[in-house]
């Protein structure tokens, strides 16, 4: 195609597409494009949580990947990667297996063991564990502090490599001749490309539909932040109670992050919202726009943080003293694995899907832009790719729960 505009377009400026992008701008001419600006949808509502050896510890090259761009890309532009220890709180009940999930977790080399509850209150004086039976700590984990800088460092960088980013642009399909790629149509006209990799979220399943049935759903992820009755301290972890459902992390500003209650949404569009820029104080702020009557979290799920909150955190006995300072939701895209669908589908060449993160795409966003790269290219990834085909998936259509999906959790 000698009159390309583009050797790949990329579908989606959210952290897969600008991570993807990143990955292919130094030798190749990538477009993006998206409807936002980088970063404007739900990538910018996440916790930022980054934990590698917990959600990919059977996958561990894809993990050693992972933790070490983190720690590599930090410092770039504005972005900071910060680490912390993660633990992973369960009740006395699960202990037994929680040790022995720790354990098979160190034997593949990964730093992680099991705490006693008390060990871990000796540790954190913020804990107020006696209901517990211990945590699974895991030493490599951290967090992204403000997930929109990453992915606007992310876009910066593959600018400054030549990628081309276009915003206020909608992808309404993709353009084929014969069994292969030639481009995309958007609400500007069509463009022109040998390679499209389609990263758009939840739209991913609609704007590939022609071509491959892809189990992706979208759903309702909900967070907010407390400011917490006990000072956390400077090095207090990020975490999750699985019995419960809620994952948590300390923010700078010393309250605490925490979030969960996902469920499966019909009306995805109404519950999606765009992200404005302000100029404030010589630098960048952001307010979300409503599309629909509420983006907040829910009641119920206000009130589960609620009850939820006095059960581990000192200085605390009444739901009703837990101070909330902010409420949030976004829309995530989940398929019927822990693993996303990073894959070429066999009937259209020059086409690639990067969709169903579960919630966790910051943490898989280096393994998607890695194996992107190798897909496009034809290069060795730096691991297999095998748990990313589409063909592995327990099932193509859409009966599958969050329960399954979020088997090792989600965030």
């Amino acid at each position: 195609m000698p009159d390309a505009d583009a050797d790949v377009v990329v579908v989606g400026a959210g952290v897969i597409g600008t991570a993807i992008a990143a990955e292919l701008a130094p030798d190749h001419e990538v477009l993006v494009l998206d409807k936002e600006a980088p970063g404007g949808e739900a990538s910018s509502l996440a916790a930022g949580l980054v934990a590698p050896t917990l959600f990919m510890h059977q996958e561990p090259e894809a993990a050693v990947h992972a933790n070490q761009f983190f720690r590599s890309f930090s410092g770039t532009g504005e972005f900071e990667f910060s680490e912390r220890r993660r633990v992973e709180i369960v009740s006395p009940e699960d202990a037994d297996e929680a040790r022995r999930q720790a354990a098979t977790m160190d034997s593949t080399g990964f730093p992680v063991s099991f705490l006693d509850a008390a060990a871990l209150e000796d540790s954190h004086q913020a804990f107020d564990l006696a209901g517990f039976g211990g945590a699974i700590e895991i030493a490599d984990a951290g967090f992204v502090d403000d997930p929109y800088v990453y992915v606007r460092a992310l876009a910066a960088d593959a600018e400054r490599n030549g990628a081309e980013i276009r915003d206020g642009v909608e992808v309404t399909g993709i353009r084929t001749q014969g069994d292969a790629v030639v481009g995309v149509r958007t609400d500007t006209g069509n463009i022109d490309a040998p390679n499209v990799v389609v990263a758009a979220g939840w739209r991913t399943r609609e704007l590939v539909s022609a071509y491959v049935d892809l189990p992706v759903r979208p759903f309702l992820l909900q967070s907010l932040t407390i400011d917490p009755p006990t000072r956390l301290g400077d090095d207090f972890p990020l975490g999750r109670l699985p019995a419960e459902e809620v994952y948590f992390r300390p923010q700078r500003d010393g309250n605490l992050r925490l979030g969960g209650g996902e469920f499966f949404i019909d009306d995805a569009e109404s519950r999606t919202r765009g992200v404005a820029e302000m100029a404030s104080d010589g630098g960048t702020s952001r307010t979300f726009q409503e599309t629909a009557d509420t983006n907040d979290a829910s009641d119920r799920f206000i009130d589960h943080v609620a009850d939820v909150v006095p059960t581990f955190l000192r200085g605390i006995d009444d739901p009703e003293a837990v101070r909330f300072v902010e409420t949030w939701e976004g829309v995530g895209s989940a398929n019927p694995d822990t693993s996303p669908i990073l894959d070429t589908p066999a009937a259209l060449d020059g086409l690639v899907v990067a969709a169903g993160f579960n919630g966790l795409g910051i943490t898989k966003s280096p393994v998607a832009a890695a194996a992107v790269r190798a897909l496009v290219t034809g290069e060795t990834a730096p691991f297999s790719l095998q748990p990313y085909a589409l063909e592995t998936r327990p099932t193509s259509s859409l009966e599958f729960t969050l329960q399954d999906t979020f088997a090792m959790g989600r965030e």
